[in-house]
């Protein structure tokens, strides 16, 4: 779901763009009662949308047992790409059922009066909001008001070769307690050879993509304040993030590092760094630890998995974690509100939900479904249910401008670490910026 999410984001900035230029102003935003009557003859079918979807089957396989339970048939078309998204959203008939990649796109979205507000079908169709775990309630709640609910995310730890460790002297089962201990770490796991190329590497931070959430989180902070109405770019626990990282290139040169990555191969495939020996530990999420991945493309790996480390001075922050996936929401224009909402209950029903996580190796989003014994039987995976369930797990706090001010994150952290650019200046830049971005799209 992970590597889904991350491809398609780009695609979606284009999505909120296209719709906040169609949209007509003054649009009233939808409620649960407004358009067609909730009551009625069934409809001759339910229509779903996935964007991922690695395995369409058995997707089908799964909405059949709504149909087999409600006489209902539901068919499923996944992936759908997000121009199609977008066209069925602006639209007049759309599905009734949306299932988005990640919730980064959800307020933006819900700005342009495109979703159904949610809280009032949670109310009637007996969906248990107590029984979420909180952390990945927070991209979908906007004040009181619930744009989306998950189903099923993602959160990530350090994952660490033993073997790898062993040869360097240090304890196989043991991994770092600390981020200062971790950077001692990933200088006894990197090796050099006599012409001074790479061959080896402890640690990259941004392998295989970004991390900044998590490291910002460590060191107490984030891009926006915990209720997204502040931008905080400048905030110490985003330049110490950046910087914090950025050490890991400076070391051993930025274009070295950046050389020896470019020879790895694909992210699914058994020439993946970390697979293949050339990356001692990597921050990656709990499909790693399912049999799609590590089991299937390195059966032979020995590795550990374990929180990612909270600096020496903050010990209190262990276990942190923030969470991203899966998010569904529901059109505005749907034909039936009633029946969306019915099936929507039926995926959050624990047994389902368990179902659909237990297929794909992702988190289960309600403490129902992360009871179901199935999860115990896939190693390692108890690590990342207990960080989900963390108080120190947040998710990813999300506004009308996310998409905009992560394209420019992503900018200044190739600056940063790539060229080695001091934080500082392009995070004060990045503020001045989007602050007033922010405050004019909250109005």
């Amino acid at each position: 779901m992970q590597l889904k999410r991350v491809c398609s984001l780009l695609s979606l900035l284009l999505i909120v763009a296209l719709l906040a230029a169609c949209a007509p102003a003054g649009t009233p935003t939808p409620a649960a009662g407004d358009g067609a009557a909730a009551g009625g003859a069934k409809p001759e079918k339910l229509r779903v949308w996935i964007q991922w979807g690695d395995n369409p089957a058995q997707l089908q396989g799964l909405f059949d047992k709504y149909t087999a339970k409600s006489g209902i048939p539901v068919e499923v078309n996944a992936p759908v790409e997000p121009d199609k998204i977008l066209a069925a959203l602006s639209g007049s008939e759309p599905p009734d059922i949306i299932v988005l990649s990640g919730g980064e796109n959800v307020k933006s979205l819900a700005k342009e009066n495109v979703l159904l507000q949610l809280n009032d079908i949670i109310n009637s169709s007996g969906i248990n909001l107590d029984d979420f775990y909180p952390a990945p309630m927070i991209s979908c709640r906007q004040g009181d008001k619930i744009w989306c609910l998950p189903w099923g995310t993602d959160v990530y730890a350090l994952f660490w070769n033993k073997d790898l460790f062993e040869e360097a002297g240090l304890d196989p089962e043991t991994p770092p307690k600390t981020m200062e201990e971790l950077v001692q770490f990933a200088d006894k796991l990197t090796k050099v050879d006599e012409n001074g190329n790479l061959t080896q590497i402890g640690f990259i931070p941004d392998f295989s993509w970004s991390h900044t959430d998590l490291y910002a989180a460590l060191f107490g902070g984030f891009w926006f304040n915990a209720d997204g109405t502040q931008v905080t770019l400048d905030s110490q626990p985003m330049i110490d993030a950046l910087k914090w990282q950025q050490q890991f290139y400076t070391k051993y040169g930025a274009d070295e590092v950046l050389k020896f990555t470019s020879a790895m191969g694909d992210y699914m495939s058994p020439d993946q760094g970390f697979y293949a020996g050339k990356i001692a530990m990597m921050v990656d999420g709990e499909w790693q630890v399912g049999p799609n991945f590590i089991s299937k493309f390195k059966p032979e790996l020995s590795y550990g998995v374990a929180p990612f480390p909270p600096p020496a001075s903050h010990p209190e922050r262990a276990n942190t974690g923030v969470v991203q996936g899966t998010v569904v929401v529901i059109p505005a224009g749907v034909k039936s509100k009633e029946e969306s909402g019915k099936l929507l209950a039926w995926m959050q029903s624990a047994d389902i939900l368990a179902e659909e996580m237990v297929a794909n190796s992702n988190l289960p989003t309600t403490k129902a479904a992360a009871a179901d014994p199935r999860f115990k039987q896939i190693k390692g995976f108890d690590v990342f249910i207990n960080l989900m369930a963390s108080p120190n797990t947040t998710g990813m706090v999300t506004t009308p401008i996310t998409n905009e001010l992560g394209e420019a994150l992503g900018q200044i952290e190739e600056q940063v670490l790539h060229a080695g650019a001091e934080p500082e200046p392009l995070l004060k830049e990045a503020q001045a910026k989007f602050q007033p971005m922010l405050e004019a799209a909250l109005k």
